[in-house]
């Protein structure tokens, strides 16, 4: 059933509580929700199931068990990107379509990485998390470096 009517007071139903909809909480799960909208827009889809994971952590307590591994996977790619890319001096300013959803679909990230590191000050978010966010935006940010590089950037 999509519509039973119990948030038309503001209210939401997460791990058998009733919370208000703009809890901490509630506030994390729709912008990873969103986060995964917009990297299906990138084809990055092995992320965005990844979310879908973390959702199930945060919003129903099924841990995301692959969390280390999908942060290490990301941890080698950085090294990869920075080893082929040129040091960065400056603020970029993407100008190929791709790196430019790239770059936005990171700066998601890392208002995601902003709001969980709040959610940790009032309940428990394992370390694992919050790392997987922080690496992901670095992660999306080289993928935007090599798309602008690659397309002659």
């Amino acid at each position: 059933m999509i519509t039973t009517k119990a948030g038309d007071g503001g209210k939401t139903l997460v791990k058998g509580v009733m919370m208000d909809k703009d809890s901490a909480l509630i506030e994390a799960l729709g912008e990873i929700d969103e986060l995964q909208a917009v990297l299906l827009i990138v084809d990055l889809r092995d992320i965005a199931e990844d979310l879908v994971k973390i959702m199930g952590e945060l919003g129903c307590g099924v841990r995301f068990s692959e969390c280390a591994l999908r942060t290490t996977f990301m941890e080698e790619e950085i090294k990869k990107g920075e080893n082929e890319l040129d040091a960065q001096k400056k603020f970029l300013l993407f100008k190929k379509e791709e790196a430019i959803y790239l770059n936005w679909v990171r700066t998601v990230a890392r208002r995601i990485e902003r709001r969980m590191a709040g959610l940790s000050k009032m309940s428990e978010v394992r370390g694992d998390l919050l790392k997987y966010f922080n690496r992901l935006s670095d992660y999306l940010f080289i993928l935007a470096r090599q798309q602008e590089d690659q397309l002659g950037g």
